[in-house]
């Protein structure tokens, strides 16, 4: 009977944990596009809070957190209007990064970073640069297709390397808890 008793209460915690998490990490997707209007800084944040997500509570809600930044960008400003109709590419382009991260993340971490960087920029690169030279003409489209460049693979690494620091962080402090 008491066991039982403990095994809801623990159940009862991760459930109040995993709901805290989801909550965090939505805020933090929502917020820094709208309030960071640097592609630099919400760019990293965005993909270590996706990657976190994948880890923390599942791929399927990341999925979920990934349709979040790339919408409230465009509100925002941070990506400019003209870009309206690559933001369900963007948001593709999270779930590829997710679905990598879900898959490879398990068997190997620093292949996972690489790998799921290289085809969410891949992605976001060859579908953007139809769309830009279909939408947008003159020295706007040189810009805007660098958004989706070397940028994209570069913001999707340093958010990787910052989810991995977390996660070690995290496995130390529950280790020591344990």
């Amino acid at each position: 009977m008491v066991d039982e008793c403990s095994m809801e209460a623990t159940a009862g915690s991760k459930i109040k944990e995993k709901i805290l998490i989801v909550i965090t990490l939505s805020a933090l997707t929502a917020y820094l596009p709208t309030a960071i209007h640097n592609q630099f800084i919400t760019g990293p944040l965005v993909n270590m809070s996706l990657i976190l997500a994948v880890f923390l509570i599942g791929p399927y809600e990341a999925v979920f957190l990934g349709l979040i930044p790339s919408v409230l960008a465009l509100v925002s400003g941070l990506l400019p209007a003209a870009l309206a109709p690559a933001v369900p590419f963007i948001m593709i382009s999270n779930a590829i990064l997710i679905g990598v991260y879900h898959y490879l993340g398990k068997k190997n971490f620093g292949i996972s970073i690489f790998t799921a960087a290289f085809l969410k920029f891949l992605f976001l690169y060859l579908v953007t640069g139809l769309l830009v030279s279909y939408f947008v003409a003159g020295t706007a489209s040189v810009s805007l297709a660098a958004m989706f460049g070397w940028v994209q693979l570069a913001t999707a690494i340093v958010g990787g390397l910052l989810a991995f620091v977390i996660l070690v962080f995290m496995r130390r402090l529950n280790q020591k808890t344990a």
